[in-house]
């Protein structure tokens, strides 16, 4: 059964995807943070960088965003000289406080800001509008010709004048009827947004995308789904006028309201808290007894796949290849659970037979192809690695759950108990040699101060009395690795 999920309250608005009673997506909005992925924002250049080929964009964000000079050529076309496929470096197009109209195309990550473009897009269910654009495009998972030969002769009648249209895979076998109320919402919601233009201040949103709601129903509610249950009354009767407006009335019948028995939220009572917190972790078990362990870094993800307890029944060959072609149907769904994006790196359990790594990545690929986010994947490289892209959209599911750690400052290792003594023993040496002090207190754990008793007092106790001071240990009610010196005259 394939459901979903929906929990809002006053702070957050969240959605589950569930296939076979697996999670396998997560979508979160919270009232003080909010999605900015697609959203459209009036920005003012603050940087040209001709190296680069880009300009950095004040939209009113902690940090600029950065504009690639491909990401202007259709606002260059259509808003500033009318030249068509210019060539021109990104220095003779902008300058330092030129105002520029933007959409994010990522969101801001670590120490990157905002990748932002003028190839603006609005999605509607079934087709997405491109107002600087003149083309027609179709999904290409719409595989079968007829079909495609059917969409193309209806949109060459109903497309915008100097718009484009992606025709998207939910188009597949609806009437005309459909496309035309669609284009004319988007239509009618493109013309609001260049009237808000001439008066936006710098930083203002001019579009934002919708929130987690229209986004489940736009991209995700059909036919393939079995139930829709949300816990929210209001949200409810949203939904309905949604479906009344915009998809098949059929759909209706499937949506339900959750009315909870207890005090437990929608989401306790499916586990999905439960696999949110197992998503955290780096480590990942596979039924059969291997493991998955995910590891996020600058540059990329690497996963690496483990037998583990999966010692297996028949011989080597057979258990590595039934424990990676497990791992190749669950690593497609924590990546989608993790909202993982970018350049992604797998390391399966070596091979010998190309036709057991030829059933490995036909497995890799079929569960990929169920991700409604782009992916391509590279075929194994001379290292026996597999090398795939995702498409980054939106935030990491950890995110929303975790920050990076005051101690460690996200390495993930804190300093040694001996590092932290010696470090110590340096500064009460620098500290011995001045003269106007004449006790040193050390204020410590009491598993600190057990060590360094156990090896170093003596010692330092002697080099402090030999400059006439006074050592004093006192314990404090801490259980880690940290100290402080006080002095005293």
């Amino acid at each position: 059964m394939n459901q979903i999920v929906i929990n809002i309250d006053e702070f957050q608005s969240r959605a589950a995807i569930i296939e076979d009673k697996k999670v396998i997506e997560i979508l979160i909005e919270r009232e003080e943070e909010g999605r900015i992925n697609g959203s459209i924002y009036k920005g003012k250049v603050a940087n040209v960088l001709p190296g680069m080929e880009s300009a950095f964009l004040n939209i009113g964000l902690e940090k600029n965003a950065f504009l690639y000079v491909n990401d202007l050529r259709e606002f260059e076309e259509k808003y500033l000289d009318g030249i068509c496929n210019s060539e021109r470096p990104i220095e003779d197009i902008l300058n330092v406080g030129d105002e520029v109209v933007v959409q994010v195309l990522n969101e801001p990550r670590g120490s990157k800001g905002a990748r932002v473009t003028t190839h603006y897009t609005l999605p509607g269910k079934y087709l997405v509008l491109m107002p600087n654009n003149d083309h027609l495009a179709i999904s290409k998972k719409i595989k079968d010709e007829a079909e495609r030969s059917r969409l193309e002769e209806i949109f060459k009648d109903i497309k915008p004048e100097n718009m484009g249209i992606i025709i998207r895979t939910a188009a597949f076998g609806k009437s005309i009827f459909h496309f035309e109320r669609e284009i004319e919402y988007l239509v009618k919601k493109w013309e609001d947004i260049e009237k808000k233009t001439k008066n936006a201040k710098i930083g203002e949103v001019l579009y934002k995308d919708n929130g987690v709601i229209t986004t489940v129903l736009r991209d995700i509610f059909s036919n393939d789904i079995d139930e829709l249950i949300v816990d929210n009354e209001e949200a409810y009767w949203e939904i309905i006028d949604y479906i009344n407006a915009f998809s098949e009335k059929t759909l209706k019948t499937k949506i339900k309201l959750f009315k909870g028995e207890d005090e437990r939220n929608i989401f306790e009572v499916f586990e999905i808290d439960k696999e949110i917190q197992n998503a955290l972790k780096e480590e990942v078990r596979l039924e059969c007894g291997g493991s998955l362990v995910i590891q996020k870094t600058e540059a990329l993800i690497s996963i690496d796949v483990n037998t583990g307890k999966n010692t297996g029944s028949y011989n080597l060959e057979k258990t590595v290849l039934n424990t990676n072609l497990e791992a190749a149907r669950e690593i497609p769904r924590q990546l989608r659970l993790r909202n993982y994006g970018g350049i992604i790196i797998i390391d399966f359990i070596d091979m010998r037979l190309d036709e057991d790594k030829e059933q490995v990545l036909k497995t890799l690929e079929e569960n990929l192809a169920k991700d409604r986010i782009k992916n391509n994947i590279v075929h194994f490289t001379d290292l026996g690695l597999i090398e795939m892209t995702r498409k980054r959209t939106g935030k990491p599911l950890y995110s929303y759950f975790q920050e990076t750690c005051p101690i460690c400052n996200g390495t993930g290792k804190i300093k040694s108990k001996d590092a932290v003594i010696h470090e110590m023993m340096s500064e009460i040496r620098i500290c011995a040699k001045d003269e106007d002090i004449s006790k040193i207190k050390v204020v410590l754990s009491k598993k600190l101060k057990i060590a360094f008793k156990e090896l170093y007092f003596e010692f330092v106790e002697d080099f402090v009395k030999n400059r006439k001071k006074e050592l004093i240990l006192e314990e404090n009610k801490e259980n880690n690795y940290e100290y402080e010196i006080v002095l005293i005259k």
